[in-house]
């Protein structure tokens, strides 16, 4: 316990603190000043952090070289008498030390500050035992009480933030308490988990007031970043948090540090255009934050809107924003052309259609071509492993009905229906070094472009088809190149495309069960038979008779 004159009534009054729970009193005096230095925090939360320290568990506090610094400088059998009984009290120091440290080492845990006190005293009544000098007590005194601050120096790093951030708002206490608790960690590892919370809470900046623009009846408000770039809003946000062409601006709430919430992320140039309006991992904004966008725009004196989804999968949402801002703000200029639009929106999926060795994806830019139009196609090969007969010439009409079959499942299967363009064959070792190749190639392709340029309505009437196209291709590539199939309401079955081709295959006889074949290879080496060869004129005249 200690005596802490109280500023209310000037009189002292009984506390408990961090020099009652243990520690050794140079540890906690070390610490009080250390409170002062990046504190204050009030004598709980100091009490807290105390605990903390005491905690915690290091093997480095008293190593092995630390042993043997003390046996050899402090307890050495120079400096006992050199007879027989001296010799023997060296004997029993050096054992001590040495048990001591065993006992604090591997899965025996390593030591606590709390270990180094109790060293301490119990070393001191073993050397009184052996009636060692004075001054190797005093000096061994002296080498521990310096490695329990060194200990406590090696924790400095941990503890600092957890002093800075309660000093900063105390009310965190409770936070980091919580958490500490949810981390369910082991005791010993509780200050390092404080310590991380604390650290990411004052990376967080500080809610400057004369940045805030305005402030809404439920303590949303505008913040202005002041800067084209800022890691808080990149890392809370979810996104690179950088602007190409103007400041950002922030749809915040909250008050203190660890409360601050971003939910919007704006791009504003001196000309008063906006060029992003991102919500979290680039998402467009909730419907719900759309009235706070709206107020921006009508008080920041916004004269153009730019913002066309870029770097995001979430084109039909931007789309749906970007249609109630119009309605809100029909003097405001929303994009410019509908080359500049649907180039941009080109722009805006080409990175968010999943592409593989199997599935491409082309664009045909309006900028590029002389008439405005805009194309995209997506190719998706499948392949089948077949006979090698099937290579020969022949089967050129059995390939043929084969496509027509593809087309067919696709139809079924695959929606929207991609258009089947070939069904080609390869020869052993062309596409695959086990057996011949099947290749179907199906592709999703339109084109887009008003039949009137300067009409408004036929413009956004276009758009609003090329986003939609462009936003189930993204959606398809995800299939095509993802092994989990589709959700059953997307309607569309790879797997069932994939199995009804295959089906087919086998009933023309053509396909090659590789699998099958080396399963039976394996057993046929078990019981040293022989499979007849291949009748492949038989298979040829099998699938003319199918055909037919």
């Amino acid at each position: 316990m200690y005596l802490r004159q109280s500023n209310k009534w000037k009189e002292y009054v009984l506390q408990e603190g961090v020099e009652d729970i243990g520690l050794p009193p140079e540890v906690a005096h070390r610490l009080r000043q250390q409170n002062e230095e990046y504190g204050p925090v009030g004598n709980k939360h100091l009490t807290w952090i105390g605990n903390l320290v005491k905690a915690v568990r290091n093997q480095h506090f008293v190593s092995a070289n630390t042993i043997q610094t003390i046996q050899d400088d402090i307890v050495s059998y120079a400096a006992f008498p050199d007879d027989h009984e001296g010799r023997e009290a060296a004997d029993t120091a050096y054992r001590f030390f040495d048990d001591w440290h065993h006992n604090h080492t591997g899965t025996r845990g390593s030591p606590t500050l709390m270990d180094m006190k109790a060293l301490k005293k119990s070393a001191r009544r073993m050397l009184k035992k052996l009636d060692a000098k004075p001054f190797m007590i005093k000096q061994l005194d002296a080498y521990l009480d310096n490695r329990m601050m060194r200990a406590l120096q090696s924790l400095t790093a941990r503890y600092v933030p957890i002093m800075q951030l309660l000093a900063e708002d105390p009310a965190a206490y409770d936070e980091l308490r919580e958490e500490v608790v949810a981390a369910r960690g082991e005791p010993w590892q509780a200050l390092r988990i404080a310590s991380d919370i604390a650290r990411d809470i004052l990376t967080s900046p500080v809610k400057a007031e004369e940045q805030v623009i305005h402030t809404f009846d439920n303590g949303y408000f505008w913040y202005d970043i002041r800067s084209h770039a800022c890691d808080f809003e990149a890392k809370k946000m979810g996104h690179c948090g950088r602007g190409e062409r103007g400041q950002l601006y922030s749809l915040r709430s909250g008050e203190k540090r660890r409360e601050i919430k971003p939910m919007v992320t704006l791009e504003m140039d001196d000309a008063r255009t906006v060029y992003q309006i991102k919500g979290k991992a680039n998402e467009a904004p909730k419907p719900d934050l759309w009235p706070y966008i709206d107020w921006f725009i009508e008080n920041a004196g916004v004269e153009r809107i730019a913002e066309f989804g870029l770097h995001s999968s979430d084109g039909l949402g931007f789309a749906e924003m970007i249609a109630y801002l119009q309605e809100k703000h029909p003097d405001v200029k929303f994009k410019e052309s509908w080359t500049a639009e649907a180039d941009e929106l080109l722009n805006q999926f080409e990175a968010t259609i999943d592409t593989d060795s199997q599935t491409f994806l082309e664009l045909d830019y309006a900028a590029e071509g002389q008439d405005g139009e805009v194309g995209v196609v997506l190719r998706h090969q499948a392949f089948w492993p077949v006979k090698d007969v099937i290579v020969d010439e022949d089967t050129h009409r059995l390939r043929w009905e084969i496509k027509q079959d593809a087309q067919e499942y696709a139809n079924d299967t695959l929606y929207p229906n991609p258009r089947v363009t070939s069904a080609d064959v390869f020869a052993r070792g062309v596409q695959d070094s086990q057996a011949a190749m099947l290749r179907i190639e199906f592709h999703w392709s339109d084109s887009f472009e008003p039949e009137d340029l300067d009409n408004e309505e036929e413009v956004k009437h276009e758009l609003e088809r090329l986003l939609e196209f462009l936003d189930e291709m993204q959606h398809i590539s995800k299939w095509l190149v993802s092994p989990n199939a589709a959700p059953e309401e997307a309607e569309f079955d790879y797997n069932e495309f994939h199995e009804q081709v295959q089906q087919r295959l086998e009933e023309y006889g053509v396909y090659r069960d590789v699998a099958g074949e080396i399963d039976a290879a394996e057993e046929r080496d078990k019981s040293g038979q022989m499979d007849l060869p291949l009748q492949e004129q038989r298979i040829i005249q099998r699938w003319s008779k199918i055909i037919k």
